[in-house]
């Protein structure tokens, strides 16, 4: 009952924005869903002293995903935007993201350059989109809130989102609770 609740309360505040029926499917669709981290990705580490292997063990996650439609430069400029804001949330919420590109080499001579208070998952291949269907996912649903059984508690962006922003702080405390 409580997950429904949630998935409810987001599809709420997320369609309030705009009424868009692709857009809620997502939302639905990928509600508890289980998502994978496939071996193959490089680990980044963007100056950050976490590493990905702890992040993923942890309890509570939000992950953002970037596939190849994104280019490098737009990518960069959000990571280093919302290292501030993924603090506000909670700072001991594990943050992961997820980078798939065919540019490999550039993306990673980019990645160098990048101070962040995280480390990336990149792929070079679309391993990590297979594995998880989120092959034609609106850009704006390709942030998730999950728990420890790396289930999809939350879709959308929160970042910058004051809204959303509350729901996910709503959230966090509630799977902590449980």
């Amino acid at each position: 009952m409580k997950k429904l609740s949630i998935t409810c309360a987001a599809i709420l505040v997320m369609a309030s924005c705009k009424n868009d029926v692709r857009f809620i499917r997502e939302i639905e669709r990928l509600s508890h869903q289980r998502i994978e981290f496939p071996e193959g990705y490089i680990e980044l580490s963007c100056g950050s002293s976490l590493r990905l292997d702890s992040l993923i063990r942890k309890d509570i996650k939000i992950v953002s995903y970037y596939g190849n439609a994104v280019c490098t430069a737009c990518c960069a400029k959000n990571l280093l935007l919302w290292q501030d804001e993924i603090q506000r949330i909670d700072e001991d919420i594990a943050y992961i993201v997820v980078v798939q590109s065919y540019e490999g080499m550039n993306f990673l001579n980019f990645a160098d350059s990048l101070t962040l208070n995280f480390p990336i998952m990149f792929y070079d291949s679309d391993i990590f989109e297979e594995a998880n269907k989120l092959d034609d996912i609106l850009a704006r649903n390709r942030t998730f809130l999950l728990n420890k059984d790396n289930e999809v508690i939350l879709v959308g962006e929160p970042f910058g989102r004051e809204k959303l922003s509350k729901l996910y702080k709503r959230c966090i405390d509630s799977i902590r609770v449980q």
